[in-house]
């Protein structure tokens, strides 16, 4: 429990922040339907924002974030340390694996990525380290999620029940939680939401993920990047969930067991 009230206007600056962020170049239009906010708010902040150093005028309409914003992460080691301790693995498994891969970490209420190879074979997918998928519509997320100490994901879920926007509109469904949580268990792999994928992708890829499980530790999750035209869910699951669940415990062996 916290022992004050939220300061409202830090919280939708930072969130302001992460958006421009998000979107690399950003519009007032755009921020101001990600986050709901009036547009005379919107700019006020980015203004302020652009007098601290942390966002910049692409254009007359365009926002995006300067090299300032590393500072903010600076003293976060978690991510790279992971990030540094996999990436031998997944390059070694890319014959494996077939398609390009990432692994995730959780990061308090969504995922992180801490190294891809999604460059391999020109095959390039918007998704590079320190990107934070959602938690309940992502294979990332999911794979870890059915995976977690039932009080950690409980706490997890009443955080994302306070924002039940956009992605996290699952958080108040208990029964489909409960439901998604088995599937993934009983199968050993999970998919992403088909709406997710259609949104950030426009229905080219798709995706699936599996738990990345030490001996006494979950320490993440690995997805790979399907094209859709080359292979279909279906068919592709078959052939991708074993030599995901191969790799898997390398990557966890290599984190430390």
């Amino acid at each position: 429990m916290v022992s004050y009230k939220k300061v409202e206007a830090l919280s939708r600056g930072l969130s302001i922040l992460r958006y421009v962020n998000e979107e690399q170049e950003a519009t007032v239009g755009s921020l101001h339907a990600k986050s709901g906010l009036d547009k005379a708010t919107i700019v006020r902040m980015l203004e302020t924002l652009e007098q601290e150093g942390y966002v910049t005028r692409c254009d007359g309409a365009h926002w995006r974030v300067t090299g300032k914003t590393i500072l903010l992460s600076g003293g976060y080691s978690a991510v790279r340390e992971m990030g540094r301790l996999a990436s031998p693995v997944l390059s070694e498994s890319r014959e494996i694996l077939k398609w390009p891969a990432s692994f995730g970490i959780f990061d308090r209420d969504a995922m992180i990525i801490a190294d891809t190879t999604h460059d391999w074979r020109g095959m390039m997918v918007t998704r590079q380290p320190n990107h934070r998928p959602p938690m309940l519509t992502t294979s990332l997320g999911r794979a870890y999620l059915a995976y977690m100490d039932d009080k950690e994901r409980e706490a997890l879920l009443d955080l994302l029940r306070r924002d039940p926007t956009g992605w996290n509109a699952l958080a108040n469904k208990p029964a489909k939680i409960r439901e998604l949580i088995a599937d993934i268990r009983k199968k050993g792999y999970a998919v992403a939401d088909n709406n997710y994928m259609a949104h950030t992708f426009g229905g080219d890829i798709w995706g699936m993920s599996v738990p990345v499980k030490g001996r006494t530790r979950l320490y993440g999750a690995l997805v790979i990047m399907v094209l859709r035209r080359v292979i279909g869910e279906e068919e592709g699951v078959l052939d991708l969930a074993p030599r995901m669940q191969e790799v898997a415990p390398r990557i966890a062996e290599a984190l430390g067991g």
